[in-house]
């Protein structure tokens, strides 16, 4: 069941252009979003209510949108604002209207009570136009259910595995090393997500940096409705130790990457997972390199939730067991199973 009073990831900004209406679908729900006359965003129900063409593939008229069908127009609140040929408009005649914003590089849609819609809650993600980052950013399709890909993401013991030979980078020790960062991380439960903290010390060899001997410190945030963040700072071998001389204050790092991945269901077997990866922009020289590992990973995942899926379908009466390395994913249902309850969503 999809949580709906949650703001959910329509697009990039750069996929929504002026005077090009772009049909999205989102929890099962058909909508278009499209520009104003400001360069401001709309989303409304892609869906006339006249013969029910749908209004994706209508004519941008100013803050407006008009249906090629029969030429119906409407504003960005869904109310009818021209019928040609008719001087009179019943206030029965409009579509569905959806709060939308702008925010971090993204279009975000909020898919449940609109009086709900808090843009407080808009999940504060790394964009793209954040000059602290050098981020590339990319589309993908996973025939999967969005659970499948929020339980990925939630618990990334599955790296040293799916991902042996791109974050990994092949290297038996840095396998070994993410194992045991993962089996001794801290979890914090924040209002609406998890934070997950773990160091990986001692790494002899770095997939973007070379042969260079590092401490990296990791972290992630997993967020409703399926937004994740992970943020890895790189240091010198021997950080904690210093730090103990330094009244715990951690010395400054020489190197910082950063990936934030956001979920959207289609339906119940299809996702849209949207992601951005790269290096701070003092190693903007780095971006196209990082992302191309990155995106070569999020392949990985793909093909395994992908197979996943096709085995659940097959077997809809197996269950799964819940194992140690499952906490995040625990703790993240009972965040969002309360959310539910507090918008009477159960």
């Amino acid at each position: 069941m999809f949580l709906r009073n949650a703001w959910y990831m329509a697009g990039w900004s750069t996929d929504f252009t002026a005077d090009k209406p772009v049909a999205v679908k989102m929890l099962k729900e058909p909508i278009v979003v499209y520009r104003t006359a400001d360069g401001g965003i709309a989303a409304l129900e892609d869906r006339c209510c006249h013969r029910l063409a749908p209004l994706s593939v209508g004519v941008v008229e100013g803050d407006d949108i008009r249906c090629m069908y029969h030429g119906i127009k409407f504003a960005p609140d869904g109310s009818c604002t021209e019928i040609p040929g008719q001087d009179r408009i019943s206030p029965a005649v409009r579509v569905k209207s959806y709060p939308v914003q702008e925010r971090h590089a993204c279009v975000w849609v909020w898919m449940g009570d609109p009086k709900n819609a808090d843009e407080s809650l808009i999940p504060k993600i790394h964009g793209s136009d954040d000059p602290f980052w050098a981020l590339g950013c990319s589309t993908l399709d996973i025939a999967a259910n969005a659970e499948l890909i929020c339980d990925n993401l939630l618990d990334l013991s599955h790296a040293p595995f799916v991902h042996a030979g791109t974050f990994a980078g092949a290297d038996p020790e840095s396998i070994k090393l993410m194992l045991a960062g993962e089996a001794k991380r801290e979890l914090v439960e924040l209002s609406h997500g998890v934070r997950a903290e773990r160091w990986q010390l001692g790494r002899t060899s770095h997939i973007y940096l070379g042969d260079v001997a590092t401490d990296e410190h990791v972290v992630s945030d997993f967020v409703t409705p399926g937004v994740f963040t992970l943020t890895i700072t790189t240091y010198t071998p021997g950080v904690l130790e210093r730090a103990k001389d330094n009244g715990g204050q951690l010395e400054e790092p020489f190197f910082m990457r950063t990936t934030n991945q956001m979920i959207t269901p289609i339906d119940e077997h299809s996702s849209k997972f949207f992601f951005n990866f790269g290096p701070w922009a003092k190693s903007a020289e780095l971006k196209e390199h990082a992302f191309s590992i990155a995106a070569k990973a999020f392949l990985e995942d793909k093909a395994i939730i992908e197979a996943q899926q096709e085995m659940i379908d097959q077997s809809p009466d197996s269950k799964m067991i819940m194992l140690a390395m499952d906490q995040p994913v625990v703790h993240y249902n009972k965040i969002r199973d309360r959310i539910r309850v507090e918008y009477a969503e159960l």
